[in-house]
């Protein structure tokens, strides 16, 4: 695949695909999807993802880095690993899962904005607490497992913090969804996405989480490149994070982003 071997070649390559990869997963995660459509979507962008990765691995050169004497240094650290870390030709795959990540919360912040169980009354959230911390008779489970968390729901429904809570999730998702759709303050926006995701989990809500919460971390794994198409790519210079210039850091490959050292 020698015509990959020009940057912008590669990038628009894998921009396209991450596109292509981005409405899979929409595809794939859509509640009205049939079985057969969910299934296909997620096949087809697994193996989509992996061919490109395997596609642009020959045109990738990784630098090294020194540990320090309280770090443990690997002999070599694993080429894909270091790829979907500092690599900016690995910067539109995050973009794809960034466009779906964004689309999701912004949906589901956009449906609570518009109601006034949530925005104004917050009995939206009254009502999923309540049935949340209810304690069903044995062999029955309850549907939050840790009794710390349950408690602590139990804490906040009897103070009527739902009154302002309801306001904050919904303002937080979306706040969550702008800032992975621009690529802005990226990391941050996912870990409080993560940090709503867990949320809902323990409160005994499955739903789309799981699947929001494996592509929220790894755009926490990725935090270095996931905005470099975005916002990051001058947001984070300035907070002192990635100096610029930083792909022409000592031990490192053109191509690749470096953290504060």
């Amino acid at each position: 695949m020698s015509f990959l071997s020009k940057p912008v070649v590669r990038r628009t390559v894998t921009l396209v695909a991450a596109l292509i990869g981005a409405y899979l997963l929409y595809l794939a995660a859509h509640p009205e999807s049939t079985a057969a459509t969910a299934f296909t979507g997620f096949v087809v962008g697994i193996a989509l993802f992996v061919a490109i990765l395997a596609a642009l691995q020959p045109f990738y050169r990784p630098g090294q880095d020194e540990a320090s004497a309280d770090e443990v240094a690997p002999a070599r650290e694993w080429k894909v690993a270091r790829f979907l870390r500092r690599a900016t030709d690995a910067a539109p795959f995050y973009l794809g899962i960034r466009l779906f990540l964004g689309y999701e919360w912004i949906s589901s912040a956009w449906e609570k904005l518009e109601n006034p169980a949530w925005i104004a009354t917050g009995t939206a959230v009254q009502a999923y607490w309540e049935r949340a911390v209810q304690l069903p008779s044995p062999p029955a489970r309850p549907t939050i497992a840790y009794p710390a968390y349950r408690a602590f729901i139990q804490y906040m429904l009897d103070n009527d913090w739902y009154t302002w809570f309801a306001k904050l999730v919904a303002v937080g998702e979306l706040l969550v969804g702008i800032g992975l759709l621009v690529g802005g303050l990226t990391a941050i926006a996912a870990a409080f996405g993560l940090l709503m995701n867990f949320s809902f989990v323990y409160a005994g809500t499955a739903s789309t989480n799981p699947t929001l919460i494996i592509l929220g971390a790894v755009i926490v794994y990725g935090w270095l490149v996931a905005g470099w198409w975005g916002l990051d790519r001058f947001l984070l210079p300035l907070l002192g994070i990635r100096p610029r210039g930083a792909e022409r850091a000592p031990g490192l490959r053109p191509g690749e982003v470096v953290g504060r050292r």
